[in-house]
């Protein structure tokens, strides 16, 4: 989702930079921040019932979750539903990170802007196949028309053959600052091109025929 990616570049702007600059343009307590925002962003769209308000009032439990204040958090959170709950980020103390992060949260396009984010989709699949199209249609060379028809329709059939292929493990990262990365990373199979058996024998086929 686009506005995650957007979330995660203002954070970091935040949450590293010089001595100098350090609690004027960025705070160390922001620095385990980065991925969390972008994930309680994820999830205020998934969970807002298409409602704009209600997204932008989601989003703006962000700060005083991690400033360890629960009481607007979502009545489902774990945060509210166990009681021996301990925040696992860097509590938010310094009114210069608060201000940081509120200021950064309430600037972004999806808090200005939650009517267009409402019925927000995952680009997976969209992401996914860009991927397979760069593959085949390398974007430094200029192809001719026919060439490129070609390409975009192996590319199709590549993808559609290899999209969903089940995975053999999950490899899970021990990064504490990356905790989507810590729910696991699928290795899949090895990619199948049964496709091109399948181009060759029609060819065969209108030559034979």
């Amino acid at each position: 989702m686009a506005c995650g990616e957007s979330s995660q570049k203002s954070m970091k702007k935040l949450s590293t930079g010089t001595k100098k600059t350090e609690d004027i343009s960025w705070s160390n307590q922001l620095s385990d921040k980065i991925e969390p925002v972008a994930t309680h962003i994820h999830w205020a769209v998934r969970n807002c019932n298409q409602e704009p308000k209600k997204l932008r009032e989601l989003i703006e439990t962000i700060v005083p979750h991690y400033k360890n204040d629960h009481t607007k958090c979502h009545h489902d959170s774990r945060c509210r539903k166990d009681e021996n709950y301990e925040p696992s980020r860097i509590v938010i103390t310094s009114k210069m990170a608060s201000k940081l992060l509120e200021k950064a949260i309430k600037d972004s396009v999806i808090y200005k802007y939650p009517e267009d984010y409402v019925l927000g989709k995952d680009t997976f699949y969209v992401e996914s196949f860009n991927n397979v199209m760069n593959i085949f249609q390398d974007k430094r060379i200029a192809f001719g028309d026919d060439q490129y028809k070609l390409r975009s329709n192996l590319a199709v059939v590549h993808w559609n053959e290899n999209v969903d292929r089940e995975h053999t493990s999950v490899y899970k990262s021990r990064n504490p600052n990356a905790p989507r990365n810590q729910k696991g990373k699928k290795v899949y199979k090895k990619l199948t091109f049964a496709y091109r058996a399948s181009i060759w024998r029609k060819y065969i086929n209108t030559i034979y025929s």
